[in-house]
């Protein structure tokens, strides 16, 4: 149907609020929407811990 958005790997995997990521190189950020830990990897976000 069309190519996949290539946003998506920016999304909370919890919540699917857009992530603030406010260093390229970063390696886990806090969602702010729900407080998740979430590591970013080369497979996406992955949650580590809930807030």
């Amino acid at each position: 149907m069309g190519d996949p958005a290539c946003w998506l790997d920016q999304l909370c995997p919890d919540c699917a609020a857009m992530l603030d990521v406010a260093e390229a190189d970063a390696i886990s950020v806090i969602c702010w929407r729900c407080g998740a830990s979430i590591h970013l990897g080369d497979d996406g976000p992955v949650v580590t811990s809930r807030g």
